[in-house]
């Protein structure tokens, strides 16, 4: 399925159809199983979906009173993204349908609410996930979806009471997430919240400088917005920009106090300033393999980080420190003789520089 899209195909049984619409109804669903096994992307052009959307379509004009035939009409639309053949194809299921079972009418509002959402008409996308809701009181991805919603229009209080439920109905790390985040975006108005959420999708997309201007845009608005200071720290972090990252690391902590993550990221962010992102994760890796007796994985850790910076010091040094301990004498020595190299004032390096090549000897 395409990313965004939250619909998943379930195929109904096949009743009171003609057998002609029937068979062509099944050979539909066949192909569309096949060309979501087969296809990383989506599109009605695909050779699968082509042959679905056509055997399925047939199908309708055989038997266009047949609720199942427009259901799995709507749904292989949206699973290739032909939105606008979808919207009528879920309208018309919906005047076809049962009234009785809520189920299924409920599904196709969740999709004309997505379809909406995807066109940009926002209200009307609202809408059809609120009257889903009215059906499925306790479908979570109605919830979820309003909640979203309502965080790109910046109103922090009802999109919070939507995270809420989506968290009460399934307490996954994002509804959890998104519940917590939205309640705390409450207090801080709707520029930064607009900005914020914008930033975040952005980060989602990986589209950084665009995130590092939607964040920066929230930390203008709500200085004291510890959330808004990570994510853009994040974003500059992801977008190589390490040295930028820290002030609003150091932030993060001002506002928040001394959790782990934050000390780790400042302190990551610090080394990358000098060395490069890559080089440093390497490092700090490596030096957590060394602690935990991983000899292998440090030096292979270590030599990443002096592959990623050669004028990386430090990593050197600890190269060297994983060939002393294991007996590789000349190896170490070599190490060493880099680190000291690149840093003369090293006092450790030059010492157990000493030791290698007196051991490498001996």
């Amino acid at each position: 399925m395409r990313a965004g899209i939250w619909l998943v195909l379930l195929w109904l049984p096949v009743l009171a159809l003609s057998p002609e619409a029937e068979q062509l109804l099944n050979e539909a669903r066949a192909l569309a199983q096949e060309a979501q096994q087969t296809y990383t992307t989506h599109f009605p052009d695909k050779p699968l979906w082509a042959q679905a959307i056509a055997k399925a379509e047939e199908a309708a004009r055989l038997d266009p009173e047949a609720p199942e035939v427009w259901k799995t009409l709507a749904e292989i639309y949206t699973a290739t993204g032909w939105w606008s053949r979808a919207e009528k194809a879920w309208e018309r299921y919906m005047e076809l349908a049962d009234a009785t079972d809520p189920g299924p009418l409920a599904e196709a509002l969740r999709a004309l609410g997505f379809l909406a959402y995807q066109r940009g008409d926002v209200r009307a996308a609202i809408a059809n996930f609120e009257r889903a809701l009215e059906l499925e009181p306790k479908n979570e991805e109605a919830q979820a979806w309003l909640g979203r919603i309502y965080m790109e229009l910046g109103d922090g209080a009802r999109a919070a009471a939507y995270w809420r439920r989506a968290a009460e109905l399934n307490p996954s790390p994002r509804n959890r997430y998104f519940a917590e985040q939205a309640e705390r975006m409450a207090q801080y108005g709707q520029v930064a919240v607009r900005a914020f959420y914008q930033g975040y999708a952005a980060w989602e997309a990986r589209d950084y400088a665009a995130a590092i201007d939607r964040f920066e845009k929230a930390v203008e608005a709500a200085p004291d917005w510890a959330e808004a200071h990570r994510w853009l720290a994040r974003a500059y972090m992801d977008a190589g920009m390490p040295a930028k990252a820290v002030p609003h690391w150091e932030r993060v902590i001002a506002l928040e106090g001394r959790t782990p993550d934050a000390v780790h990221f400042l302190k990551l962010a610090r080394e990358a300033s000098g060395v490069g992102l890559s080089a440093a994760e390497a490092f700090f890796q490596g030096v957590a393999a060394y602690e935990d007796g991983r000899l292998d994985e440090a030096e292979r850790l270590f030599r990443q980080a002096v592959e990623a910076d050669p004028g990386y010091a430090k990593a050197w040094r600890w190269l060297g420190r994983v060939y002393y301990e294991t007996g590789r004498y000349a190896e170490a020595a070599a190490a060493y003789e880099k680190a000291v190299e690149l840093d003369p004032e090293d006092a450790t390096s030059r010492y157990f520089l000493r030791l290698a090549r007196k051991a490498a000897q001996e």
